[in-house]
């Protein structure tokens, strides 16, 4: 007999806690991951997608609550490699759709790009 699929959601917060946050729990820690927060919530991206922390990694998503293996895209930033991870889980229980490490200085122009390329 096959399971149904159970999702895993968590309940998006809003950019502000999301900001917040990283300021005091992470104490600078994570100033890329707070500057993309900052990019989204200047920008009219902060209407159209929800976030969501879970430890140092920030989970994005166009839905409400957030499905984190389904149609979310994982944003982890390596501190001791100064590089940028994307990971989009577009379906349950498969790999990542699309898995990418960037430089440092890219995230944000990478995120936009990566936004405009699955039209969120």
């Amino acid at each position: 007999m096959k399971s149904k699929y159970q999702p895993w959601n968590a309940p998006a917060q809003t950019w502000d806690y999301i900001e917040n946050r990283y300021i005091e729990d992470w104490k600078g820690e994570h100033v890329r991951l707070l500057e993309l927060v900052r990019h989204i919530k200047n920008s009219n991206l902060k209407d159209r997608l929800f976030g969501s922390t879970s430890m140092d990694k920030l989970v994005i998503s166009i839905y409400d609550p957030i499905d984190y293996r389904k149609e979310a895209l994982h944003v982890t930033f390596d501190l001791q490699n100064r590089k940028w991870n994307f990971r989009y889980m577009a379906l349950p229980f498969q790999e990542p759709e699309f898995a990418r490490t960037y430089d440092e200085k890219t995230g944000i122009e990478k995120f936009d790009n990566f936004i405009a390329m699955i039209k969120w």
